[in-house]
């Protein structure tokens, strides 16, 4: 009877633990790790990889780092499209994969790198010693592969007690921090005449979560320029609670992450502050609306005024 318990205790130890881990395949579309989830790459554990088709041709960057030794492949990355930190594989060997497509591959990771790796440093130190030895992905975060990889296959596992405490704490401090700017995510009503300082404006749009804005022209200035006139390109803005992206029909793409929100009582306007995705402070949206002109107005500026995009004929196109 105790032989047969303890039989018992060891499946159901075993069961347990398999339910702790499991596969995750990684493609060029982002997938965003779960809640109470990590996901890793790990050194000296088999992964599983499908190569863009060029990887697999001579002469390309991709094909040389594949093939060399020790080898190499990218791009494993985190966060934005715009913004994204790249991660690297150091490998031994190669295995083609039986019963597959002719782009799968087992290999098993020496180390892992990033944008700071140096080809260099491989003449001087052993695979082992560059880099880190795995890569871990947090709750929240954005993952997608590029470059010379189609997909890749990750490990899930459950986080800790102790890190899920913390990762539930910066997770609620991110979603307070949105409700703050949800409720200043306004659009005011410019009174195009004189109010007495602290009157609390009219508003045209609240309480939004995303509005979408379309404009005929623009005044702009570049770094180094002075003002041009530009009635030729038509321009999207599409401003919500985390970020700003400017497009156009001239090729230009910009975005910028959305850092806070005020009135702007000189302006008449809301302030939208904007900055890289680190968080630094670059730019300023303002917007109101004119009951005169029917339209919106909506200007874009660097902080040190070097940059600056006066929008004309500007109109919300969708709003949330």
């Amino acid at each position: 009877m105790k032989k047969y318990f303890t039989i018992l205790f060891v499946l159901a130890f075993g069961f347990a633990n398999a339910q702790t881990s499991k596969k995750i395949i990684i493609t060029k579309s982002p997938k965003t790790v779960p809640q109470g989830k990590v996901w890793k790459l790990e050194s000296n554990q088999e992964i599983i990889i499908q190569l863009n088709e060029g990887v697999l041709k001579s002469g390309t960057l991709c094909n040389a780092m594949f093939l060399s030794r020790p080898g190499i492949v990218f791009n494993i990355n985190k966060g934005s499209f715009y913004e994204a930190e790249g991660f690297g594989i150091i490998f031994k060997e190669f295995e083609k994969v039986q019963y597959t497509n002719d782009v799968t591959y087992s290999i098993i990771p020496i180390s892992f790198v990033d944008k700071n790796f140096d080809l260099d440093e491989l003449s001087s130190e052993s695979p082992e010693n560059v880099g880190t030895k795995e890569v871990i992905f947090k709750a929240g975060e954005s993952v997608f592969v590029g470059s010379c990889l189609m997909t890749i296959e990750m490990t899930e596992y459950n986080m800790s007690k102790a890190d899920l405490a913390i990762e539930n704490k910066k997770r609620e401090a991110v979603e307070a921090e949105k409700a703050r700017l949800k409720s200043n995510f306004n659009i005011p009503i410019n009174p195009e005449k004189y109010v007495e300082p602290g009157t609390i404006p009219t508003l045209k749009d609240s309480l939004l979560t995303k509005i979408i804005f379309s404009s005929n022209g623009v005044m702009h200035k570049r770094p180094g320029k002075g003002f041009a006139f530009d009635d030729v390109s038509t321009w999207k803005m599409t401003l919500t609670i985390e970020d700003f992206v400017l497009k156009s029909s001239n090729g230009i793409n910009k975005s910028y992450k959305l850092l806070d929100i005020k009135y702007d009582e000189t302006m008449r306007m809301q302030e939208f502050q904007l900055g890289d995705y680190n968080g630094n402070h670059t730019h300023n949206l303002s917007i109101s609306w004119s009951n005169s002109s029917n339209q919106y107005s909506v200007l874009l500026n660097s902080i040190d005024f070097s940059e600056e995009y006066q929008f004309q004929e500007t109109q919300a196109t969708s709003k949330q």
